[in-house]
This record gives structure tokens, sequence and C-alpha cells, in this order.
């Protein structure tokens, strides 16, 4: 069913979303990590900049999702229909169904210990304990649609095989159409067009990653959704091709500055998929009415936590403030 209100329904919303702006992440606050003396510093830095408290640097993982979670609260309790933008997270209750699907198996059919609670993500649509608890006692009717036929496409995959990467395959093409379907249920250009670009930029790391690994034509079937603007059975036969060929591909399409990126190293190209949607959302700052800057700060903040973990993890490994600019994502502000 489609979900469409007005822009003007907005208004609240993105008043609450220009409050808390300004404590958006700036170049010079990334600069000051970045020359942090060491990892006790730019620990310090965090503290002062209000992102954690003291006694988060026993478990800074933690102390980072939680801040991912409560933006994710902002918006919910902002947004006048916030099922608009399950798009933007659905992909962590297919990681979740990932665990419990696995621990299930390990459990039941391996005799394994079941591992599930440090496993699950948030934010997510569905409760993970609702997944877990649903696949104990096998009963599905619960669960949101999209989560049933998810699991039913893999649990027999993994009772079957037991091959967890073939299970993780066809949850990740599910997240990927998942996404696709939800965003353009909205109705909405700037979602669609946002959800595009995810679906794009995953298709192109799968194919990536396929031809470095050697993978097949059944891989790629398999692994690769269908997108408006870069053809899918194109890059699976480049793909198959090799390097070279995938990369020439990418230049004759509207994505051909991934294709550099791509021949310099996979963490440039990372890097490039996540500017290419921060550049995509960042006109949202000037906008009043609509949903665009609730999607862009929930990407800005994205991204902050993704830079806060490459900064810490680089100054964990001693690496040069230089090496560690080059992997820093581009800012909101």
């Amino acid at each position: 069913m489609n979900t469409r209100i007005k822009d003007t329904d907005y208004a609240f919303a993105v008043a609450r979303i220009r409050a808390n702006e300004p404590g958006l992440l700036t170049e010079s606050d990334l600069d000051q990590l970045i020359s942090a003396e060491n990892y006790s510093s730019a620990l310090r830095m965090l503290e002062e900049m209000g992102w954690i408290e003291s006694e988060d640097r026993e478990d800074i993982d933690a102390a980072l999702k939680r801040h991912g979670m409560r933006v994710w609260e902002l918006l919910n309790e902002v947004s006048p229909n916030i099922s608009v933008l399950d798009f933007l997270i659905i992909k962590n209750d297919f990681h979740n169904i990932k665990a419990a699907l696995k621990s299930f198996v390990t459990m039941h059919v391996t005799g394994g210990n079941q591992v599930l609670t440090d496993s699950f993500v948030s934010p997510s649509i569905v409760y993970p304990e609702m997944i877990k608890n649903a696949l104990s006692l096998k009963k599905y009717d619960e669960l949101p649609d999209f989560v049933q036929d998810a699991i039913n496409k893999t649990y027999d995959v993994l009772i079957r095989t037991l091959d967890g990467q073939l299970a993780d395959i066809i949850l990740d093409s599910l997240a990927l159409n998942c996404i696709a379907e939800r965003a353009e249920n909205t109705g909405n250009d700037f979602i669609i067009k946002t959800a595009e670009l995810m679906c794009v930029t995953a298709n192109i790391k799968i194919a990536y990653r396929a031809t470095r690994t050697g993978k097949g034509r059944e891989f790629l079937e398999t692994a690769l959704c269908v997108t408006k603007t870069l053809d899918k059975r194109q890059l699976l036969e480049a793909s198959l091709e090799g390097m070279q060929e995938l990369i020439a591909y990418i230049e004759s399409t509207p994505y051909k500055d991934a294709a550099a990126y791509l021949a310099e190293s996979a963490s440039a190209f990372e890097k490039w998929c996540d500017d290419l949607l921060m550049s995509h959302v960042e006109n949202a700052k000037y906008i009043c009415f609509g949903v665009q800057p609730l999607i862009a700060y929930y990407i800005a903040k994205d991204a902050e936590i993704k830079s806060m973990r490459i900064i810490l993890s680089c100054k964990h490994n001693n690496l040069p403030p230089e090496a560690i600019r080059e992997r820093v994502r581009k800012l909101y502000v």
C-alpha cells in the first residue's frame, strides 16, 4: 500500500531536525580528531564533544551503536509516518534474520551453543527477539510478511546444506529488493532516488568482490538486484569477464566516476559510495517542508559514525593523519 503524506506535514519534524543539526560534526571537528596525538587523546576529544561518556572507553563499539540508535529514536519521535523511512534501516532486519537463523541451526542441527544477542543490530523494524522466538516456536504468523518470506527462502537452505554463505547471499539480495520496493511504495521521488543509489552501489560492490574471488554466474544471478540506472545483465557479464572488463563497463554508465576508485582499492570505492549518497542528500539542508531533511540527517549521522570508527581504528593502529584523511567520509555540514 502506498504511503503518501503532504510535505507540509513534516514542518514540525524538520524544525526538530534543524535544531539538532548544529550538533553535527564539522571539518574542524574531524581535523582535531585526526590530528590527535594518539588513540587515548582521540577518545578524550570524543568525550569533550559529547559523543561518549568516560565509562564508554571500555566498549566504544557499543557506545557508537547507542549513538546511532538515538538518531533513529529522534526520527521515530518526530516523523509523521516513520514507515516511509523504513528503507534506511531494513537491511538491519535482514542481518538479524541471518543471526537468528544461523544461531537456531547451530543449536538445533549441529548441536552447538546458541549465541544471539551480540549478533543483533539496531535500529530495526522488527524486534530481533520476535524473530528469535518465532524460530524457536516455528510460528511465523506474527512476523511481517517480508520476514516470513526471508525465513521461508533461507531456512530450508541452511537445514539442507548448512551453507551459511549461500543463506547470506539470498538474504542480502532480498534486502536490496526490499529497500527498492519500500522506496517505490512511498511514491516519493527523493526516496526512490536515494534507494536506487543504495542498491546500485551495493550491486557494484557485489560484482567487484565476485570478480576478485572468482564467483560464477549462479552467484551473481542470486546476489544482484534489478536497478533502473545500472543494467543487471550487463554488470553480471562484465564481472564474469574479469576486472578490466568490469571497470570498463562501469566507465560506460552514469556511475563512471566509480571506475577510478575500483581500480585503486576496495576501501577507496567504499568511501566513494558513501560520499555519493551524501552528495545526493546534501541539498536537503535547504528544504523546509518534506521528508528529505530527515533522510539526510540519518545518512549524515551514519557517515559520522563510520568516520569515527575509521579514525579510532587508524589511531589504534598508529596510522599517520594523511592516511586517515583519505578514509574519512564526506560530511553533511
